[in-house]
């Protein structure tokens, strides 16, 4: 790295100038005008990890979205009111992690209950 290279790894997607770099779009421009604590400010807006506060809000909503779930025999459109209020708390990579991990915890449930049956596909084979 010289003294006009990246501050930070292209191979995490974010480059961040000092001379002519561009960093990622989304985290917006960086010419070899714009002032390295500009640059900086667009990448701490993209990369702030949640406070304790923000997961523990996150956590809550995505409970109470989970409880109306299992109230309602997994119909979700009992439950947007809940899913719209854990989709605006959470992260979306956290959100799409929920999401599945709630699908594993369901299936392993039938399972060990043995109440699985596998689809018609998968019987045949």
């Amino acid at each position: 790295m010289g003294p006009g290279g990246p501050l930070l790894s292209p191979s995490r997607g974010f480059l961040l100038c000092k001379t002519g770099w561009h960093s990622n779009r989304l985290l917006g421009d960086c010419g070899p005008h714009t002032p390295v604590s500009t640059a900086l400010s667009f990448i701490a807006v993209g990369m702030a990890a949640p406070s304790m506060k923000e997961r523990q809000v996150c956590w809550g909503a995505r409970d109470e979205y989970w409880k109306c779930l299992d109230e309602n025999l997994e119909d979700a459109s009992q439950c947007k009111k809940l899913r719209s209020s854990f989709e605006s708390s959470c992260p979306q990579q956290w959100i799409k992690y929920f999401d599945k991990r709630r699908d594993y915890l369901k299936f392993k449930e039938k399972f060990e209950a043995g109440q699985f049956e596998p689809s018609e596909t998968t019987a045949k084979s």
